[in-house]
């Protein structure tokens, strides 16, 4: 079974120390979205398999003119159009390796609302994260590509704060090695899928 080094070289988190804004977005277009690309379009595949069709996007940073980004990912959501009004699931590259996450934006509105009630409101979310104890908070660290700790926050208030802020967000997953398998993906993946449907009403 393919790895995720298969598509990617392990020295690609070294791209991420790059000094300049120009430089690092070259390497990163050369080196790490192809790869990128292509292994969405696996992880697409083998979802739709699994009876959950999900679209691939791959990170473009074009809203980034000075600051170079500090990690680049692959998300997976529902729309063919774009991935960050929804909630949506990705793997994601950084200074801290490889992780796979689900994320939420402050500014897909409806999904982060969603998302908030379920947690506030759906004894399957409790028992989703009780279950779920190796999760690491990787909205702590603020997209610095570094792995986040392990999350902690209390399940009610983390809703309670989704449905009450225009800020509020949630970036939750763990980290991976580039040894993983596309499988062991696909199988974390599918682990994400309550949180996913919830937050897009599926």
């Amino acid at each position: 079974m393919d790895q995720i080094m298969d598509y990617l070289e392990p020295a690609c988190q070294e791209i991420f120390e790059i000094p300049g804004f120009t430089e690092r977005m070259a390497a990163i277009r050369e080196r790490v979205r192809p790869g990128l690309g292509a292994l969405s379009r696996r992880l697409a595949e083998e979802l739709e398999k699994g009876g959950e069709p999900v679209f691939p996007h791959v990170a473009s940073h074009m809203r980034r003119r000075v600051n170079p980004p500090n990690e680049t990912w692959l998300a997976l959501g529902p729309g063919k159009r774009g991935y960050k009004a929804f909630g949506h699931m990705g793997v994601f590259i950084g200074r801290g390796g490889c992780s796979v996450r689900f994320v939420v934006k402050d500014e897909a509105v409806a999904a982060r609302e969603r998302l908030g009630r379920f947690l506030q409101e759906d004894a399957g979310a409790r028992k989703w994260f009780s279950r779920e104890k190796e999760l690491r908070d990787f909205g702590a660290v603020h997209g610095s590509g570094e792995i986040g700790p392990v999350f902690s926050r209390e399940i009610g208030e983390t809703g309670e704060r989704l449905v009450r802020l225009k800020s509020a967000s949630l970036d939750i997953g763990w980290p991976v090695a580039f040894e993983t398998t596309v499988d062991d993906i696909v199988e974390r993946v599918e682990r994400l899928m309550p949180l996913y449907r919830a937050a897009n009403g599926s």
